[in-house]
């Protein structure tokens, strides 16, 4: 069975087509969507066109480095960011 693809539209540098097993394109033909990257590897197939544009608007946000839950950075003490522990000695014994 082959299956033909059918650019839909792009967004950045993600492009979304639309999945027939005709060569001929038909709305009601449509089984899936399927987003590519710019130089032609399928990265994920949805069922929907909503689902897809939503897959590619989280990967954009990530390509751009801002989560859309970003992890709260822990502040670091100035005391434990100058203790140091050589690694010539082990717990509980003295160095001679």
């Amino acid at each position: 069975m082959s299956e033909y693809q059918h650019h839909v539209l792009t967004r950045g540098h993600y492009h979304i087509v639309a999945l027939t097993r005709d060569e001929e394109f038909e709305n009601d033909e449509i089984y899936a969507y399927a987003v590519m990257s710019s130089s032609g590897v399928k990265l994920r197939q949805e069922l929907t066109l909503s689902d897809a544009r939503n897959w590619i608007d989280d990967r954009i946000e990530q390509d751009r480095g801002s989560p859309s839950s970003p992890e709260p950075r822990r502040e670091r003490d100035p005391v434990e960011a100058t203790r140091t522990r050589s690694t010539l000695t082990r717990p509980g014994r003295k160095r001679r």
